[in-house]
């Protein structure tokens, strides 16, 4: 999967990718340098490796790679990005647009779009001209995309679990039925009474109903090692595509992990004793997990 991240120079494209896939504190990108033409990292999602390219966006880098539209070709999702701060630059952010979409045109490529309408916060701007901003934004914008499967978010990089889920919810948007998956897992999550993180096997968080276990995408480093030590297990020990872990302490304290397909992973902590009609939806949460790892493992065959 590639994904394209354009806008101009400061719409804060890289702090996006740095909150969301890299681990970073919103605070920590305000020493982040401008992107040099294009830049290309990988991250592996649902046992995929997305591609996902920043496209610089000053003046002279956006004239050089416009020359040479192959570098666009095969772009999947094209997520662009737009500074709520500074109304000055939407027009010329619309002109931007819709010479990449020329570009699209004569590739024959029409990719999903999802409009970033970004920095949707009143971290040193005032709130009365964020929301006329976004008024402006959306009148500019919105109708570029109309002929295209579009969709547009506020986002900012100081709601890190809302962003998470955005990009989460493009990663999965090709897959409607993993959506419904998913979707249906985030409610099963807010009736049972025990802590459920459900990632894939590299550590990206799915749904959960647990605070501080995550930063943006990618799950706490502890419980990460975790998952992978026990999947290191369960290749070349168990040498199976699915196994689950169980462990407890003295103190009645109770955590399961479950790998499914080799692909997605539940981490389940409970107490010893726990009521029935919890451990009940728990077990349906699992069969939907291992229905959901066969769809997943369906939709790369496709």
């Amino acid at each position: 999967m590639k994904i394209s991240l354009v806008g101009l120079s400061g719409c804060g494209k890289t702090s996006l990718y740095s909150v969301a896939f890299a681990e970073k504190k919103p605070e920590d990108t305000k020493s982040l340098s401008p992107t040099i033409l294009y830049e290309t990292r990988r991250h592996p999602f649902l046992g995929l490796q997305v591609g996902i390219f920043d496209f610089g966006g000053q003046e002279q880098y956006r004239k050089e790679y416009m020359e040479k539209p192959d570098v666009f070709k095969g772009t999947d999702i094209l997520i662009p990005i737009v500074d709520l701060h500074d109304p000055n630059s939407f027009e010329q952010a619309k002109e931007y647009f819709e010479g990449l979409l020329n570009i699209y045109r004569k590739n024959n490529e029409k990719p999903k779009v999802f409009l970033f309408l970004h920095k949707f916060d009143s971290k040193d701007y005032e709130k009365e001209l964020l929301d006329t901003n976004v008024k402006k934004a959306k009148e500019i914008f919105l109708d570029i995309f109309k002929d295209y499967d579009f969709d547009y978010k506020l986002t900012s990089i100081y709601e890190q679990d809302k962003l998470a889920k955005i990009f989460r919810d493009i990663l999965i948007s090709s897959y409607e039925e993993l959506k419904e998956h998913v979707e249906k897992a985030e409610q099963k999550l807010q009736d049972i009474n025990a802590k459920v993180i459900i990632t894939d096997i590299s550590g990206n968080v799915i749904s959960h109903n647990v605070q501080g276990v995550s930063s943006g995408l990618t799950l706490r480093g502890d419980l990460r090692d975790f998952i992978n030590a026990c999947n290191i297990v369960r290749e070349n020990i168990f040498m199976s595509d699915s196994a689950e872990f169980k462990g407890r302490n003295e103190e009645g304290k109770n955590i399961e992990l479950y790998i499914f397909k080799y692909i997605l992973s539940v981490i389940i902590m409970k107490p010893i004793e726990i009521d029935m009609e919890s451990q009940d939806k728990i077990n349906t949460l699992l069969n939907d997990m291992k229905l959901f790892a066969d769809l997943i493992i369906s939709a790369h065959t496709e």
